[in-house]
């Protein structure tokens, strides 16, 4: 009798124990374990185990191998890049796994001994002999390596030679094709940062296009500029005007954006894209933006070039917003700058440009080294010298070339020009802000 009272005892005292385990009676594995973590760690309380982030340790990470975890931004942080040194690989970047320098960084190619990495394509090219190639704008060959030489500088891929500095100084600057969005099938040409056909600026009112015959779908190669047919037949509401490059409705005529269903093209100036899902104030009123940008109805942001464009990025003290520079065969953020006293980074000159949407002075590589007198056709193509400066190409218009001249100061007249072997007047620049001149020779 006492044997059985004692094994119901027993049983009963089992059963309470199940009952308070299945009434929330269990203990935090972390506890239970003493788990003591690193430093930044913290012990998730469903399974003990020391991790990175969350809330207590709760939803947090196990960092792998080759991390630690950052106690401050909460997140595993590589460290096996620490120390690595990838400048004598140019182009590359650590691999945050290996700790090897890849072109195209973590998850990215080791580059051959003939080959360097182009770090915009993210991608290993041959290294060629300028022996047997030309090289590109202001550069020369070095005979003796083969390679093509900025001054005594040798320019990762992508990278453009710009005329700078005292007594025609050269340096390699970033890409001049970073932001440009080209229209129809033209191509930016990275030596200059135009949007070309074939090697050819298309002008005013002319497409690149296959030749007669092919059916459209020729190599770029083939394409030469001609007189657009993309518009016959083409009509347009709304204020919009049919581009010839593409045959859309563009607001502001071509070059400009082209408004979805839920937009109305607002004339401005800027001519931009309004209305849409994304393009509503709270007030009902359709969204504004500033400096030649349009708003995309995808994101509601204001973009050079509206949907589907790059945002210029804002004003950050004492560098000011930047601006849209859109024209027919291009979109571009670039920084804005007064002629008159160009605060420009080096590499970089303050041209007036007549041809974009809304006429604006910008900085720009010198895209050609045209001087004064110069036929010119695209307006940052003119550069005088001693010391390196930007001309003006007046007269430039769209269809129709320009002839290069100094710029100067309206307010300062005549004395803001150079008076030898000609006299000069400055004349305000037709378009462009009040005080924008160029000195115009006299007879």
């Amino acid at each position: 009798m006492i044997k059985k009272t004692l094994v119901l005892a027993a049983a009963a005292g089992f059963g309470i124990g199940l009952f308070a385990s299945s009434c929330g009676g269990s203990k935090n594995p972390c506890d239970v374990r003493n788990v003591v973590c690193e430093t930044g760690l913290a012990c998730d309380p469903t399974d003990g185990i020391c991790k990175c982030g969350g809330v207590g340790g709760r939803g947090g990470v196990v960092c792998a191998q080759g991390f630690i975890c950052d106690p401050v931004a909460t997140t595993c942080a590589p460290t096996r890049c620490a120390g690595v040194d990838c400048n004598d690989k140019p182009g590359t970047s650590c691999d945050v796994i290996d700790g090897l320098c890849r072109c195209g960084g973590t998850g990215g190619t080791i580059c051959g001994t003939n080959e360097v990495c182009n770090p915009n394509a993210k991608a290993c090219v041959p290294v060629l002999n300028c022996n047997e190639i030309a090289c590109a704008k202001n550069q020369t060959c070095d005979s003796a390596t083969g390679r093509c030489k900025c001054a005594q500088l040798e320019c990762l891929p992508g990278q453009f030679c710009s005329v700078s500095g005292a007594n025609g100084a050269k340096t390699c600057i970033t890409n001049v094709c970073s932001g440009v969005k080209c229209a129809g099938t033209t191509v930016c040409d990275p030596a200059d940062g135009y949007c070309k056909c074939n090697g050819a600026i298309c002008q005013s009112g002319e497409a690149c296009s296959c030749p007669p015959g092919d059916g459209g779908a020729c190599a770029d190669t083939a394409r030469v500029c001609k007189p657009g047919s993309a518009c016959t037949g083409v009509v347009c509401n709304g204020g919009t005007t049919c581009d010839p490059v593409d045959g859309q409705c563009k607001c502001g005529g071509p070059g400009g954006p082209t408004c979805s269903a839920v937009q109305i093209c607002a004339l401005g100036p800027p001519a931009q894209c309004q209305g849409g899902a994304q393009c509503v104030n709270p007030d009902g009123g359709t969204k504004s933006c500033a400096g030649g940008t349009s708003c995309d109805p995808e994101d509601g942001k204001c973009k050079c070039g509206g949907r589907g464009g790059e945002v210029c990025k804002p004003m950050i003290a004492p560098e000011p917003a930047e601006i849209c520079v859109s024209n027919p065969s291009q979109k571009a953020c670039k920084k804005p700058c007064d002629v008159r006293a160009p605060d420009c980074s080096t590499g970089t000159f303050c041209y007036f440009d007549p041809t974009a949407a809304t006429p604006a002075a910008y900085c720009n590589a010198a895209t050609d080294t045209k001087t004064e007198e110069s036929a010119c056709v695209t307006a940052t193509a003119c550069l005088g010298a001693n010391p390196p400066r930007s001309l003006n190409c007046t007269g430039l218009a769209l269809g129709q070339a320009g002839i290069c001249r100094a710029y100067c100061d309206v307010a300062v007249g005549s004395a803001g020009c150079i008076q030898v072997p000609k006299a000069n007047l400055c004349v305000q620049i037709s378009g462009a802000p009040a005080g924008y001149g160029f000195c115009q020779p006299q007879l």
